[in-house]
């Protein structure tokens, strides 16, 4: 019982590892991005605009971050992408970097909602004229699915992702003991919704071999569930070395077709 109640009332700091910059976001900002300012009804909020060529980008790529990252990871992350008219938002979750509040799904929607009506203004384009596209790793991914399913999107960019939270939990701490949880990212059911409401979107998932944290067969799971879906396995990569091992990979994927 003691053990059901510390899990029960802990699961949201097992969940979610909000940290601050320890440094003024703006003294490491790369050349082009800007930092995009806005309130929520919790709190003030910031994001992060990088444009490579264009005022209007001709794809805008909104990046989700894993549990323990920021949204300025990707800068490194995505070192090396080439200078095309893609232009990219990275969004922290309330609570982490400069942001107030507390993550949750609906915190958190409101946090990428509010990121992207906040660039919108700034460019002085319509929400809906924007071209879409979301990237996320592990926790990131299911947040980048819960945003494609409620916005028109032209790509989505998976790494180390789950089916659902529950899943995860239950591969942690056993499946009685799963049920427990509260809030649940369900990626299957999202994905789902992405494909109705995007019928065109391209989906690639990018999975460690060795991952262990979320282990290859979700990744594998949600593929065999949407044969649209482009599924690579990483191999000899696990849950962190997977974005590193995999960069070059995941960036031709991101930059085909144009």
């Amino acid at each position: 019982l003691a053990v059901m109640a510390f899990l029960f009332f802990r699961q949201h700091s097992l969940i979610y590892h909000p940290r601050p910059y320890f440094f003024h976001a703006g003294q490491v900002l790369p050349n082009g991005a800007v930092a995009v300012d806005y309130r929520l009804p919790f709190g003030s909020q910031t994001a992060f605009y990088i444009s490579r060529t264009t005022p209007t980008p001709k794809r805008l790529w909104i990046a989700f971050c894993g549990n323990g990252s920021l949204a300025l990871d990707w800068t490194v992350i995505l070192r090396g992408y080439p200078r095309n008219a893609d232009s990219f938002l990275l969004v922290d979750y309330p609570g982490y970097g400069k942001n107030s509040g507390y993550a949750g799904i609906a915190s958190t929607r409101a946090t990428a909602d509010g990121a992207l009506h906040a660039l919108a203004e700034k460019l002085g384009v319509p929400e809906n004229q924007l071209p879409l596209a979301v990237i996320g790793h592990s926790l990131g991914a299911a947040v980048a699915l819960d945003f494609a399913a409620r916005h028109a999107v032209q790509r989505v960019v998976l790494i180390a992702p789950f089916t659902n939270l529950r899943a995860e939990a239950a591969t942690v701490v056993g499946r009685p003991l799963s049920r427990l949880l509260i809030e649940n990212y369900d990626n299957n059911e999202n994905l789902q919704k992405t494909f109705a409401r995007s019928p065109a979107v391209k989906v690639a998932i990018f999975h460690g071999s060795n991952d262990r944290l979320i282990p290859c067969r979700f990744g594998r799971q949600l593929a065999d569930q949407f044969p649209a879906v482009s599924y690579h396995e990483v191999a000899n990569a696990d849950h962190v070395s997977v974005l590193d091992l995999a960069r070059k990979q995941i960036i031709e994927w991101m930059t085909q077709g144009r």
